[in-house]
């Protein structure tokens, strides 16, 4: 499962990943431009639902694991996902979770899938993003993590690092900052009250997907792991049957719960 797990997972931090609190940018007034770019973004939140891509994914740990792998990926708004990491003789592993909060994570490798709720506790543990899986799937989309932030005006506004830095207050007390650069998103991080960083997530290479913009390069860091994602000609708004994001044992396929403790099985 480590291939897997490693392969999202590694959705995690690049060299972005820090715990010291940045300097504090210089408040500027929310200009008209501003207001424009995030504008774009609430327009481009309500008009992608899916993506279907190829991508490369490069991954870094902490303890000093590292690998790539080649994974298909499938993604359909609110919160399913589908990851198939690819070796030249097929999968070798396949993570699924669907809208209605399950996860399964599939080893053909061992014929063993295991199944549980996807929340951030889960998706922490088995794929390493500590988020909760809507969020986690619009960041893998290019997308705020809460879309419903856009309506409300932010907090400050500030330039920092060639971005214009859009700030808001969490409800928990921490900070989320989107970055822009020539009006496109360029970063979303997110920081707990105490102004430790949960995670940072930048875009670039944005480029024509099907007649959309769409960021090609993905990197994310999260708390002992980095991760950089490259798509590869993404399709956008393509049809996903739900079906896509569940797995279905096959006979003598061993079960395993990871809810409250594992409990094993095997289908019939």
């Amino acid at each position: 499962m480590a291939a897997l797990v490693l392969a999202l997972g590694q959705l995690s931090a690049c060299a972005l990943t820090s715990s010291a609190p940045p300097p504090a940018p210089t408040p500027v007034a929310i200009t008209p431009a501003a207001t424009a770019m995030i504008a774009a973004l609430a327009d481009r939140e309500r008009s992608l639902h899916s993506i279907q891509s190829g991508a490369i994914m490069d991954y870094s740990a902490a303890d000093g694991h590292h690998f790539r792998t080649h994974e298909e990926i499938a993604l359909a708004r609110p919160a399913s996902m589908r990851v198939e990491a690819i070796a030249p003789f097929g999968a070798t592993m396949v993570l699924a979770a669907d809208d209605a909060g399950r996860l399964m994570i599939f080893d053909p490798g061992k014929n063993v899938l295991m199944s549980g709720g996807a929340n951030a506790a889960t998706l922490e543990r088995y794929v390493r993003i500590p988020l909760e899986p809507p969020a986690a799937v619009d960041l893998l989309m290019g997308l705020a993590p809460d879309p419903s932030q856009l309506s409300v005006p932010p907090d400050s506004v500030a330039d920092a690092d060639g971005m214009t830095v859009v700030t808001w207050r969490t409800a928990d007390g921490g900070t989320r900052d989107l970055g822009f650069t020539g009006g496109q998103l360029a970063m979303v991080r997110e920081r707990d009250k105490a102004g430790v960083q949960r995670y940072d997530v930048r875009y670039s290479d944005w480029r024509d997907a099907g007649g959309a913009n769409f960021p090609h390069k993905v990197q994310a860091g999260f708390p002992g792991s980095n991760l950089t994602l490259r798509y590869n000609a993404p399709a956008l708004n393509p049809t996903l049957a739900p079906a896509l994001f569940v797995l279905t044992p096959a006979p003598g396929t061993r079960m395993i719960i990871i809810d409250g403790g594992a409990v094993a099985g095997v289908a019939g």
